[in-house]
């Protein structure tokens, strides 16, 4: 289910997922059952509620203001948040990229935790100094500075991609110069934690505290998981880092004299039954040099009669506008760039400019996963293809888009 959009703030649109009305009832009627408690039941029912809609709006209004920190920090370095989305767990800041500095990583991530900190304090503070004269809001104000006490530090665990996690990765960047370094630094981290909360839940059971035990473990489980999702996003970084576009292009295309009359087209038409002639590129030559290319429109908009009196040449387009790439570059940049096209596919260059290949999702979907070790049999290669995606379902993009302005592709 996705999340709506209610407002933007200073042009970011604010979105809210249908979780968080849960999230929401539950702090209300934990902070209305505790306001009854206090009262001993004297309160009415009415004042409970109201009690606590305004505990459980203040928490979240912390959390906006935690993700509104890191929102406006990003775009004081430069970057677009796309938007700011506030769901059971609690927000996240969507900027459109990583921050390409190891300092301005650092402020970002730590913009948050200050804030929820600063709250904290603040609401402590309030509630200390109402404690004599409203307990009801002492007590009020002292619950939602626990809670952002609670967020502030929590989000300084040493775990990706929590904000401690990010600021370790800042620092170790920072230091060593070497992003990937930072990464891999938050990883073992984030390793060491799960492991420690996984031994905890362990202890807690064998001294019969299942509860305990049951938290720790799940907490300790999904740590592990990110910091495994962490490592495999590495190691693909690493992979279309080396990997250039030359080691992994295919020949999705067919060279044709372009003196040949349109009805050869056909030919390949009816060789093709599973629409494969609409996925190939028809390349024109004339005594050898590269002239142009053609599509599979010239078919349709020719009378059959005519197929043997028009000529390839006839229309031609200029070779140069199809979207195109250096057999030297790196294959993350490639990938990029295929998402700027219309067919996800870009022709191969040579050094001397001349075509050798073609480039879509798949050949990069397979490159890779060869690398992991894992090859794909051709039927699942097939679906891919017809559908023109990743195999696998493979999240490539918004991995190269990582690697964008950083030193990912450099370090080895």
């Amino acid at each position: 289910m996705g999340s709506w959009e209610v407002m933007k703030i200073r042009g970011i649109p604010l979105r809210i997922h249908p979780s968080l009305f849960l999230v929401f009832l539950y702090f209300t009627l934990s902070a209305r059952n505790q306001f009854e408690t206090l009262l001993d039941g004297q309160a009415s029912i009415w004042n409970g509620w109201v009690i606590g809609v305004f505990t459980a709006s203040l928490l979240f209004l912390s959390i906006l203001l935690h993700e509104l920190a890191h929102s406006f920090v990003a775009i004081g370095e430069g970057l677009k948040v796309r938007d700011i989305t506030l769901f059971f767990l609690g927000g996240m800041a969507n900027l459109e990229k990583e921050c390409p500095t190891s300092k301005g990583s650092l402020k970002i991530a730590i913009s948050g935790p200050v804030v929820s900190l600063s709250l904290a304090f603040l609401m402590v503070l309030l509630s200390n100094n109402l404690s004599t004269s409203n307990f009801i809001l002492s007590n009020l104000f002292k619950q939602v500075g626990s809670l952002n006490l609670l967020i502030g530090v929590f989000n300084l665990l040493p775990i990706m991609p929590l904000d401690g996690g990010v600021i370790l990765k800042s620092l170790i960047w920072y230091f060593t110069g070497s992003k990937r370094a930072g990464i891999k630094a938050a990883v073992a981290s984030a390793k060491l934690i799960s492991f420690f909360a996984i031994f905890i839940g362990i202890l807690s059971l064998l001294r019969g505290n299942f509860y305990i035990a049951l938290c720790f473990s799940i907490i300790g489980v999904l740590i592990f998981s990110s910091s495994k999702s962490q490592s495999q996003i590495i190691q693909v970084q690493k992979i279309l880092s080396e990997l250039y576009v030359n080691q992994v292009c295919s020949r999705s295309y067919r060279v044709l004299e372009d003196d040949l009359p349109v009805k050869v087209l056909s030919k390949y038409n009816s060789l093709n039954k599973d629409n494969i002639f609409n996925k190939e590129w028809i390349l024109l030559c004339r005594e050898g040099r590269w002239v142009g290319y053609v599509n599979e429109e010239i078919l349709k908009n020719i009378a059959v009669q005519n197929w043997d009196k028009k000529f390839l040449y006839e229309f031609s387009f200029p070779i140069n506008e199809l979207p195109s790439i250096s057999e030297k570059e790196s294959l993350w940049k490639a990938i990029i760039k295929i998402e700027k096209t219309k067919d996800g596919r870009l022709l191969v260059l040579s050094v001397s400019g001349l075509p050798i290949g073609t480039l879509d999702r798949v050949d990069i979907g397979k490159a890779v996963l060869k690398k992991i070790g894992l090859n794909l049999p051709d039927q699942l290669i097939k679906i891919a293809r017809k559908e023109n995606i990743y195999p696998l379902g493979l999240n490539l993009f918004n991995i190269a888009q990582s690697m964008l302005s950083s030193d990912l592709d450099e370090d080895q």
